[in-house]
């Protein structure tokens, strides 16, 4: 005659991970009527003709489902991706009667991230080089990839599909500022002389003196990352990945914060790679380099010298470089109006390299 107490539940243990769920059945007295089983790692036992379904019923097997996730980890459906009850390690039916010796494990569902959608648009107008030396445009195309379902965006990146086209200008770019010395006189100065010029700013210089920044927006100068730090040694293509990332992604934060979206970079001492332009181009920016380098930097250089190193190199196309941070810039500064000048008596137009690879006058 069976005891009142019957069967009785010996334990449930729940493995952590995707690890199997052991559940423990036991009766007082085996008999033939009673079934071995594992179930994870435990030996258990339970009634002949007991169930899968049973067993689920009996101790409240509930697998784990899988999210799908969107490319940037955020969760559109939750139960997305069923968990399993295996018997044996094969699929069956709730209905399906255990075996002595059978082994029943719980597997649950993985999580999953949505299939990415890639698409190419074509540019009419062509597209920059990337490194970027010169004002030219080549014919290209974008590729866009985003997430299929989110249709969050995940990267852009620009082909170049020919040979670019110099135009009749000149883009006038000034690295390491801001400078509270030298980048408000620069400022006046190219405001005084209706020109406009691209400003590749320092993170951490952007961030202690942001109404500069925002003064060189509200003037119509661009604005281009030049890194948080401006590392040079080691020099900055030989700087592991992550850091590249770090430099960028970190400037381009702040940037974000004073209103200033750019896909505008240039690296310190013009160090590049391929490793740069992918992690810069991953991020939505291009390398920007230059033709013309006056090395206004050099110490000793006077306006006239600075000047005539630009007049005698320009030509359409040239992107000029100069500095309004770093050091002294008053040599620079001086030599501005003569280059302006310069340039405009070779019938060249003054640009600014915008976002989107064109030019403003």
């Amino acid at each position: 005659m069976r005891s009142r107490t019957g069967w009785a539940v010996a334990a449930v243990l729940l493995l952590a991970g995707s690890a199997a769920v052991a559940l423990l059945l036991s009766h007082r007295d085996h008999g033939p009527s009673s079934l071995t089983l594992q179930i994870g790692k435990r030996n258990v036992t339970v009634s002949a003709g007991a169930t899968l379904g049973d067993a689920i019923d009996a101790f409240a097997l509930r697998p784990r489902a899988g999210r799908l996730l969107d490319v940037n980890g955020h969760v559109i459906r939750a139960d997305a991706f069923p968990g399993s009850i295996r018997v044996d390690g094969r699929a069956v039916a709730a209905g399906s009667v255990l075996r002595d010796g059978d082994r029943i494990s719980v597997v649950e569902g993985h999580d999953r991230t949505e299939e990415l959608s890639h698409s190419i648009v074509r540019l009419r107008n062509g597209i920059p080089g990337d490194p970027q030396f010169t004002i030219g445009r080549a014919p290209g195309e974008e590729l866009i990839v985003r997430g299929s379902l989110s249709h969050e965006l995940v990267s852009t990146r620009f082909r170049v599909l020919g040979t670019a086209r110099p135009q009749r200008a000149v883009a006038l770019t000034f690295d390491d500022g801001p400078s509270p010395v030298y980048t408000p006189r620069i400022l006046r100065t190219l405001r005084r002389l209706h020109a406009r010029a691209t400003f590749f700013v320092i993170g951490y210089l952007a961030q202690a003196y942001p109404a500069i920044v925002r003064d060189e927006q509200h003037l119509g100068m661009a604005v281009g990352n030049h890194t948080y730090n401006h590392p040079e040694v080691p020099p900055f293509a030989q700087l592991p990945r992550v850091l590249i990332r770090d430099e960028i992604s970190l400037t381009a934060r702040v940037l974000a914060r004073l209103g200033v979206h750019t896909d505008l970079f240039r690296p310190p001492a013009g160090s590049t790679s391929p490793a740069v332009e992918h992690v810069a181009s991953t991020l939505g920016e291009r390398v920007v380099l230059w033709s013309v380098d006056p090395a206004d930097w050099a110490p000793g250089s006077t306006a006239r010298q600075i000047a005539a190193r630009v007049l005698s190199a320009v030509h359409p196309g040239s992107i000029v470089i100069l500095h309004d941070g770093g050091g002294d810039r008053s040599a620079t500064l001086a030599a501005l109006p003569l280059i302006v000048r310069g340039i405009r008596h070779r019938r060249l137009h003054l640009v600014t390299l915008d976002a989107a690879g064109s030019t403003r006058r």
